[in-house]
């Protein structure tokens, strides 16, 4: 991009996105991959080696990306890191709530995550893996869109109908053949999470993997985060859905208080035989 000093656009932030969202792609390629080098980076964006090699340089330069001199690739550097947990700081994701998340994978067995919501995606800001032999997990820090996972439906179940409305006109990609990528089905999904106050996934984030999810709650009855658990498919019958649902709502009642914002849990609703 070109920078004219003297004749800068009428709004500078718009002059300004395409470097932004740049640079954050370049980020998200390098935190998928692990290591790249400058012209993997620069095919990955579609630019031209120079560009690709100016960018990393100069995430270099301010500590985003660090270089390996020896194999002259680069990976995610450590102010990322500090960055994220200072956003962790902010959603304030304490011993407490570590405490009440380790008691729920004492209780079941299977791993538990928190989540919360940045626009049209889900973001697992914490988890503790299962104790079972045979588990399913998420990691800390994935990203999904939300109507690929049981959290993501559960803040979908709490959005004003405009807003759900927006969302459901799509696009709604597939993550896998199991994801609900037809708009009225998904908006029957959304409405059955709402009224019965939890969400399911049969496979539609990671093939044979299931979860399930319920809103964490302030005081004035806005969703501002959710817990769940990560289940194998194999072991998600209705009798199993039931047990760990009502697990689910009585951890979210302690987890509230934890992370300071007054929260509630959902009061306890028993899981309906639809499960």
């Amino acid at each position: 991009m070109v920078h004219h000093r003297h004749n800068p656009p009428a709004n500078p932030a718009a002059g300004a996105r395409p470097s932004v969202e740049r640079i954050a792609t370049a980020l998200d390629i390098v935190a998928a991959r692990g290591w790249v080098s400058a012209a993997e980076l620069a095919t990955a964006l579609g630019v031209d080696r120079s560009t690709g090699w100016r960018l990393a340089r100069s995430l270099e330069q301010v500590g985003w990306l660090h270089h390996d001199p020896a194999t002259h690739r680069y990976r995610l550097g450590l102010p990322l890191f500090e960055l994220g947990t200072r956003v962790l700081d902010i959603v304030d994701v304490r011993d407490d709530a570590r405490r009440v998340m380790t008691e729920l994978v004492a209780t079941t067995g299977e791993s538990v995550d928190l989540a919360i919501r940045d626009g049209d995606s889900v973001v697992f800001i914490d988890k503790i893996d299962g104790t079972n032999e045979v588990r399913a997990f998420t990691r800390s820090g994935q990203r999904a869109r939300l109507h690929a996972t049981a959290a993501g439906k559960v803040f979908l179940a709490h959005l004003p109908p405009a807003e759900l409305d927006d969302y459901l006109a799509g696009p709604l990609p597939a993550s896998t053949p199991a994801t609900i990528t037809d708009p009225a089905e998904l908006a029957i999904a959304v409405e059955r999470t709402r009224q019965r106050g939890w969400a399911v996934n049969r496979g539609e984030l990671h093939i044979e993997a299931g979860a399930l999810a319920v809103p964490v709650l302030d005081a004035l009855g806005a969703c501002v985060a959710a817990l769940g658990l990560n289940v194998p498919l194999s072991r998600m019958d209705g009798d199993r859905v039931r047990t760990l649902v009502a697990d689910l709502q009585a951890a979210t009642r302690r987890l509230g208080p934890t992370l300071g914002l007054g929260m509630r849990g959902p009061a306890s609703t028993a899981a309906r035989s639809d499960v």
